[in-house]
């Protein structure tokens, strides 16, 4: 049974739930663009800094020493990645969207065309001013890859011959000011803004059953998208739904442009 949203307005509603629970529930949707939790190694090896600018001595980008981090929510387990993939398949339409840190994009390619969806492409973010190697002994991570799917038959996007690579900043956590990160997963504004862009038209309607702190649906919603929302943590339904309900001028018109 479908319970009552947890926020909703004219072009976005938000539910407080596990996804497992809302999928099986909902109707088709247009597109899926969503950042997933990642695997248990990228969880469990996670660590991060301020990033507060400091590898480049006052530069644009950059990221500060030296913390472990609790994402604040556990692993995509295998059994989950293959459920969803399946659902995915159901309520697509047209283009699935999904992140991944890279060494697990092969396993969101394999659900995900198992599921009877036609594997496309890979994409990547470039992570301008993410996280060094503080080991030193190997490359830092600079991507995360974006899994692309689309039901079988004839595909179209709004990009033409474009590359499938994203350079955008992370959003930076400047917790001593008190602004910065809502979530440690945050994605930019001007990343989600580009991908909507690219794969979505006006009136389409986007899921995004791992909400986060909302950006994908906020971005959704200054677009003139439909949105729909899934979100397990109470924290971050409040987060999502005072985001959604100070909506502002967009960055999709800069985009665009």
């Amino acid at each position: 049974m479908m319970p009552q949203p947890y926020y909703q307005d004219e072009t976005v509603t938000l539910y407080h739930s596990r996804c497992e629970c809302i999928l099986p529930e909902l109707e088709q949707v247009d597109h899926i663009i969503t950042d997933p939790p990642y695997s248990a190694h990228v969880h469990g090896a996670a660590r991060s800094s301020r990033m507060v600018s400091a590898n480049d001595r006052g530069g644009k980008y950059g990221a500060d020493v030296r913390r472990n981090v609790d994402l604040g929510f556990t692993h995509l387990t295998d059994e989950e990645r293959l459920e969803v993939s399946g659902e995915f398949a159901r309520l697509a339409r047209r283009w699935v969207l999904a992140f991944s840190d890279t060494e697990s994009s092969h396993l969101w390619q394999r659900d995900l065309t198992a599921s009877g969806l036609q594997y496309v492409r890979t994409c990547f973010w470039h992570k301008m001013g993410s996280t060094p190697q503080f080991s030193g002994d190997r490359p830092a991570v600079a991507v995360e890859a974006i899994t692309v799917a689309h039901p079988p038959g004839r595909k179209r996007w709004n990009a033409g011959g474009k590359h499938g690579l994203y350079a955008h900043p992370i959003v930076l956590d400047r917790s001593r000011s008190g602004a910065g990160r809502l979530h440690t997963t945050q994605k930019p504004e001007s990343l989600m803004a580009e991908l909507i862009a690219d794969f979505t038209d006006e009136g389409d309607v986007i899921l995004d059953p791992y909400a986060g702190s909302g950006t994908t649906l906020m971005v959704a919603k200054r677009a003139g998208r439909r949105a729909i929302g899934v979100e397990q943590d109470e924290r971050y339904c409040e987060v999502i739904a005072n985001r959604l309900g100070s909506v502002g001028r967009s960055l999709f018109d800069e985009v665009t442009a």
